[in-house]
């Protein structure tokens, strides 16, 4: 429907954030919080996703929902998780693994710690410790494909993440695009599931196969379709890694306009200037108001040009 290059269209057009960037900035402030102590940040982050949880956020996944009800019925964030392969837990490691960058086993008790709130799947666990480990590398500035590759490969063990990382080798050899490697293993052509290995093998190959270019690495993760939000963020947030504010699509931040998670904000909350989230009445309001909005766009979605 749109023409000419990804901007923002989803209110006049301006923006507004992801389930994803709430995620992580719910994992920052935990982090900010907890010291050097998975159980304490294990406790601040289960809080945060319980009320985050309250605010009826439209961008749910059902395992995360699920994970949430059974905080509020008193289960720890050690027994909270169900067994699911979804895509949660990588929308929070990237920023466990920036804030642990120089400490392995911090970085990867963290993440386990995250992960379990949510997740028992070892296949999400598997996923959101790959992501850890390539922000790691990204941050940094490994420019050897092949020593990431073969990074990657050393933290993994299940038979479905080892069939992409052949699938990504053989892809970016070809120099294929983002969409063809997706749909070599995708389910269904042009929809990248909300499959943890999905989608962390469709954001490292957006990131190797355009590395400097922010831009082309999100476009080429939306054109691959299906659960674009998640996978761009996990993309952008590996490529992020080795970015400055500055050398980031200027156009895209100055055109998002929500809150109270918007780029200030979320650059307060980084510099530790922030550390709470919304008082929940009012991240209710702003999540009906962001609900209306998505329905709009899905109802839009039923009329020519779309068949």
């Amino acid at each position: 429907m749109w023409k000419g290059p990804s901007k923002q269209r989803l209110v006049f057009g301006r923006g507004m954030v992801s389930d994803d960037t709430e995620h992580a900035v719910m994992t920052l402030l935990a982090l900010q919080k907890s010291g050097n102590d998975p159980k304490a940040f294990a406790k601040h982050l289960g809080r945060n996703l319980r009320w985050w949880f309250a605010a009826l956020p439209a961008g749910l996944g059902l395992a995360t929902a699920r994970s949430c009800i059974r905080l509020w019925f008193g289960f720890s964030p050690e027994k909270s998780g169900v067994f699911s392969a979804g895509n949660g837990p990588l929308m929070r490691a990237p920023a466990i693994a920036a804030y642990f960058f120089e400490q392995a086993q911090a970085r990867e008790a963290f993440i386990s710690a995250s992960t379990r709130i949510t997740h028992t799947d070892p296949l999400a666990a598997e996923a959101a410790h790959v992501i850890g480990t390539v922000v790691t590398l990204a941050i940094a500035g490994e420019a050897d494909t092949k020593v990431i590759l073969k990074t990657i490969r050393a933290d993994v063990s299940s038979t479905q993440m080892n069939e992409r990382l052949d699938k990504m080798i053989q892809c970016l050899e070809e120099k294929q695009s983002t969409a063809f490697f997706a749909d070599t293993f995708g389910r269904t052509p042009g929809m990248v599931s909300g499959f943890a290995p999905d989608t962390a093998a469709v954001a490292i190959y957006a990131w190797l196969r355009h590395r400097g270019d922010f831009r082309a690495i999100i476009e080429s993760v939306i054109a691959a379709g299906g659960d674009t939000d998640t996978v761009a963020f996990v993309a952008g947030s590996i490529a992020g890694a080795e970015e400055t504010p500055e050398s980031l699509p200027q156009d895209w931040l100055a055109h998002i306009c929500d809150w109270p998670l918007n780029p200030s904000y979320i650059q307060r909350a980084a510099s530790g200037e922030e550390t709470r989230l919304t008082i929940w009445p009012l991240s209710l309001l702003r999540n009906m108001i962001f609900l209306v909005v998505v329905l709009f766009h899905g109802l839009r979605r039923t009329f020519p040009p779309y068949r």
